[in-house]
């Protein structure tokens, strides 16, 4: 078990660091965190995928997180009461979490999924 102050000191330089690159490339902090978070969710949630392959889709899951954010943020606002406003930063969450193991799910049957939409998606479990 490790050490709580090494696990803060970690925590501490993973999030100026996001900060740093935040600041430098111009893009928000918050979505920096958020994209962050959602790719930690992501790969903490693929138990049946190798380290390398962790790795990999981390990467790619922090980078969706990053593009879709704005993108994801006005769908959920969309979906939700008129009175409820999704913030960049959570749509980067969102589509962190989701966009690796929806592309996941599509690239094993792409049949099935072109399917579903032919015959409107009444297939739907």
């Amino acid at each position: 078990m490790s050490e709580p102050i090494s696990d803060n000191g970690t925590a501490m330089l993973m999030a100026t660091g996001v900060t740093i690159a935040g600041v430098l490339s111009g893009v928000d902090a918050g979505v920096l965190i958020g994209a962050f978070a959602g790719a930690v969710i992501f790969v903490l949630s693929a138990t049946e995928l190798v380290l390398f392959k962790k790795i990999m889709l981390f990467g790619v899951s922090f980078l969706a997180g990053i593009v879709a954010a704005s993108f994801a943020a006005d769908i959920i606002t969309a979906m939700t009461p008129n009175n409820v406003e999704a913030k960049d930063p959570v749509g980067a969450l969102v589509s962190s979490a989701i966009a690796v193991r929806f592309l996941i799910s599509i690239s094993s049957n792409p049949a099935s999924f072109i399917d579903r939409f032919r015959r409107g998606g009444n297939d739907v479990k």
